[in-house]
């Protein structure tokens, strides 16, 4: 197994214009965990207030020692402006719930990608996913998968306009329950 976080670019060089102010991709830290899973909760209850969601309020924080352990193995990435949280995502080895039919090691996992609802449509969301894609191929990955909310067309639309093949619908188990999501892959090598 390759240790991503060794392999990703520098600090220095992750650094990408956003409507004229600076984005920093960088690996989070124990300190940004509270404002992580701050962040998730809000995307997550805005999901919910457009009848999209799938989760119930405050599922992120019941499973917090998942995501503190997840900041931990350096799976989880934020985009920060100037000192703000703007967004984030956590790039994994293994997403079993969601791709069971898959036993290879040509992919990393792309999960969580949010972008703060104040920092929305000004196309932070797709720096992210490109910053992300180009972290896979950096560690010689063939695929980058993910999943959305097979219910949300908004999200299934934006991935499909990003070059992501849909790979069929899947129930998801979960120890919080069961959610119904969309596959997606796309190759980049």
């Amino acid at each position: 197994m390759v240790n991503i976080a060794h392999n990703m670019m520098s600090e220095s060089t992750a650094r990408m214009g956003i409507w004229g102010s600076e984005l920093c991709v960088v690996l989070a830290r124990p300190t940004d965990f509270e404002s992580y899973l701050s962040l998730l909760e809000e995307v997550a209850e805005w999901l919910n207030s457009r009848g999209v969601g799938q989760l119930p309020p405050g599922t992120y924080g019941q499973f917090a020692d998942y995501y503190a352990a997840s900041i931990a193995a350096s799976e989880v990435y934020v985009g920060l402006i100037g000192t703000s949280l703007v967004g984030s995502f956590r790039l994994v080895h293994d997403d079993r719930p969601v791709w069971p039919d898959i036993d290879d090691d040509d992919s990393l996992y792309l999960e969580n990608l949010v972008v703060r609802r104040a920092w929305s449509g000004r196309g932070l969301g797709r720096q992210l996913l490109l910053w992300a894609e180009q972290q896979v191929s950096r560690v010689r990955k063939k695929y980058i998968r993910l999943d959305c909310f097979a219910n949300n067309p908004v999200l299934r639309k934006y991935y499909e306009d990003a070059g992501y093949e849909a790979w069929g619908e899947i129930d998801a188990c979960y120890p919080f329950g069961v959610l119904r999501l969309q596959r997606y892959q796309k190759r980049l090598q």
